[in-house]
């Protein structure tokens, strides 16, 4: 059996920073980043709501984190 097929693949996780920027305050890398929690954020996201800006369904996505 050659050598290649013996040994396992090497994983190499590739993960990049956390970001939250004005722009994206709410980061979408970490669903337990404490910035999901914080009720000025959640806040904001609610008066999205209230204007009309986007869906309860889409502002439950922003606060998980599923999207940006």
């Amino acid at each position: 059996m050659a050598w290649h097929q013996q040994q396992p693949p090497l994983i190499v996780l590739m993960e990049d920073p956390i970001i939250h920027t004005d722009e994206h305050p709410l980061c979408s890398i970490d669903p337990t980043c404490l910035c999901h929690e914080d009720p000025e954020l959640i806040s904001e996201v609610q008066a999205a709501v209230e204007q009309g800006l986007i869906t309860p369904e889409e502002a439950t996505l922003i606060i998980q984190g599923k999207t940006l």
